[in-house]
């Protein structure tokens, strides 16, 4: 789906500067779009016509090659995809209306599309798929006032701020990386504040610069 520097770009890796930049940031921003939409169509491809022992070897656990369960790369690739494509189609719009809201935008109904259609290639009729969500909106000031408080978080909210452009996940990465496998002094902060200072954890500070360019 991505280029190599698709890839380099969207992750930060790749800035462009000087006085094409702005044209470069567009004509990449379309490129990427322009291959997801690609990339979209082609599941009917896959789905209807790629040979079940093609799928297997990208997919079956007991395969040589291994599989999902044996490639954790693979495996968020699969959960990351499936989050993208639920997101993209609105599936955090019912979130906030109770646990069978879910169910009924156009994420939620076409998943449940989607199980009747993996259904279907094995033999299956799927009659009905029941989808409930117990969802709460996270207070992204809360959180704020918790870290500067020294106030412990929540699976949910550390999730929430190692998602956001304002933490540099590098820093977060390797010092993570030495508490669990190289090794560090047992009196060494384990929290977010563990970080180098001057680590951004904050949620402002962000660099909008690339965020709205569109040229006419």
């Amino acid at each position: 789906m991505l280029t190599t520097e698709d890839r380099r770009w969207l992750s930060g890796e790749k800035r462009y500067e000087g006085e094409h930049a702005t044209q470069q940031r567009y004509q990449r921003r379309r490129d990427v779009r322009e291959r997801i939409d690609t990339s979209i169509r082609d599941f009917s491809v896959l789905l209807d016509h790629l040979e079940p022992a093609e799928r297997r070897k990208v997919f079956d656990p007991e395969h040589a090659d291994g599989g999902v369960p044996d490639d954790p790369e693979l495996t968020r690739g699969v959960r990351d995809g499936l989050a993208f494509l639920l997101h993209a189609t609105g599936i955090t719009d019912g979130m906030d209306g109770g646990a069978d809201a879910v169910a009924e935008t156009t994420a939620g109904e076409l998943l449940a599309e989607a199980i009747g259609e993996a259904g279907r290639k094995e033999g299956y009729l799927v009659e009905r798929v029941d989808l409930e969500v117990d969802a709460r909106s996270v207070d992204r000031d809360r959180v704020t006032e918790k870290l500067a408080a020294g106030e412990p978080l929540t699976s949910a909210e550390l999730t929430t701020i190692l998602e956001h452009e304002a933490v540099d996940t590098g820093a977060i990465q390797a010092r993570i990386r030495e508490m669990l496998i190289e090794g560090v002094d047992d009196d060494a902060p384990t929290g977010i504040e563990g970080i180098d200072g001057d680590a951004p954890t904050g949620i402002e500070g962000i660099d909008d610069d690339d965020a709205t360019e569109d040229p006419s």
